[in-house]
């Protein structure tokens, strides 16, 4: 019998296996890391754009979410990475990529770093990706920008939202929105549409509806509606891809080495030029949400608790029924 005490953010356990590494490494040798090329490409070769961008976009999000678990496991425990990806939840992920992103932190690690940052974490992926050069150098620093980079938006509401109404209900409507401004001539009347200046336009974005409470009362559980737009560039969705789906590759070779495996039999991969890690941020819709809606004033909505609730429900049920 062996055994591995690991971290989840901050929750320890206690994993009992009969053979720990084989099945590990069972686990590590599993992971498809060209999967989401593979998504890539059949959705790239589609016909209907829209439907298209939408399975692209949740696919990046599902990348970033396996990127993050990956790199997650890589640091608190590369001995029993499956146990780990499976007791973490999202709102861990999301405070250990906070974490990280802070520099300062307490994280628990079992790699043999200083500091849990992501210029540290990206030095240990790729110690063994030609060492001792400046392309080891180099290309560490730019994955590193770029996992930084990618933990701002992980961690950013309309991304969350954006991702749970895609994920959990398929609650959008397809398409972006375009974004103008203009000094109305009279009140209520729209101005002429050359008047108009264009802030931001795309054809691809999502439109969701996000719930929010209504009310300062504590345990408050009275809520309303907002309709929320976002826009994207299907080019910069298509480049995070493959930049993403790399991370993943190198984040699984690293894994593998951590337990034994050999560099020279593990596959590490960088674009090949440098300005492609920033590439993807070069394509922008200008304006990247919105959200207008109806004005609903908390004086005219009554906070109901949970208890409130729950009794009002009882005594509907108990009402005699209407004959």
């Amino acid at each position: 019998m062996q055994d591995s005490i690991f971290v989840v953010n901050e929750e320890p356990y206690c994993l009992y296996e009969i053979d720990l590494h084989k099945r590990n490494m069972e686990f590590l040798n599993s992971i498809d890391a060209e999967y989401f090329e593979y998504i890539l490409h059949i959705h790239t070769e589609a016909g209907d754009e829209k439907r298209a961008s939408i399975a692209l976009r949740a696919s990046l999000h599902h990348a970033i979410e396996t990127m993050f678990s990956l790199l997650g496991a890589y640091i608190q425990a590369p001995d029993c990475a499956y146990a780990w990806i499976t007791k973490c939840s999202n709102k861990d992920l999301r405070e250990v990529v906070r974490k990280i992103s802070s520099y300062q932190n307490s994280l628990f690690t079992k790699l043999n770093i200083k500091n849990v940052s992501w210029i540290n974490v990206a030095e240990s992926v790729f110690r063994c990706y030609m060492p001792d050069t400046d392309k080891n150098k180099n290309t560490t620093q730019l994955f590193s920008n770029f996992w930084s980079r990618l933990a701002g938006e992980f961690a950013d509401k309309n991304y969350i939202d954006k991702y749970n109404s895609i994920k959990h209900g398929f609650r959008i409507r397809a398409g972006g929105f375009a974004l103008a401004v203009g000094v109305e001539h009279e009140y209520g009347v729209k101005p002429p549409s050359n008047e108009m200046k264009l802030i931001g336009k795309s054809d691809f974005g999502t439109t969701f509806f996000r719930m929010e409470s209504i009310g300062k009362r504590n345990g408050n559980r009275s809520i309303r509606s907002r309709r929320v737009s976002v826009n994207w560039k299907i080019e910069r969705t298509i480049l995070l891809l493959q930049l993403v789906s790399m991370s993943i590759q190198n984040i699984t070779s690293a894994l593998k080495i951590s337990n034994g495996a050999q560099a020279g039999t593990c596959k590490f991969s960088r674009p090949q030029g440098d300005s492609d890690f920033d590439r993807p941020w070069s394509f922008s819709p200008g304006a990247t949400n919105c959200s207008m809606d109806f004005v609903i004033p908390e004086e005219c909505v009554t906070p109901f608790s949970k208890q409130e609730l729950l009794k009002m429900i009882k005594d509907q049920m108990k009402r005699e029924p209407v004959k």
